[in-house]
């Protein structure tokens, strides 16, 4: 049995959402300076557990912006630096399921 079917990250189950991180990661292209980038379309069946994931990892990350404001390390992402640190962090709670 595949170790990902039942388990879950961010309210979504990993094997609904890895065909859509897949499609990233084959679109995903490096720049000179490092920076990377993706152009990739998905189908409403594998985009949509994705979206839901990112906009509840997104949601968490909102939340400690704001809880940061006033301390010493004020976090002030913008919405784009937001979004990516999003996709990491789901790639690192699914990785993180894997071990389990």
């Amino acid at each position: 049995m595949n170790i990902y079917c039942k388990s879950t990250v961010y309210g979504e189950r990993i094997e609904d959402l890895l065909p859509g991180l897949l499609t990233i990661q084959d679109a995903m292209t490096i720049d000179a300076d490092g920076m990377c980038r993706a152009s990739f379309t998905l189908t409403p069946e594998d985009g949509a557990p994705l979206k839901r994931a990112l906009m509840r990892v997104e949601a968490e990350l909102l939340i400690e912006d704001a809880e940061s404001i006033g301390g010493r390390h004020h976090l002030n992402r913008t919405y784009g630096q937001r979004a990516a640190d999003a996709l990491v962090r789901l790639v690192q709670a699914i990785g993180e399921r894997a071990t389990d």
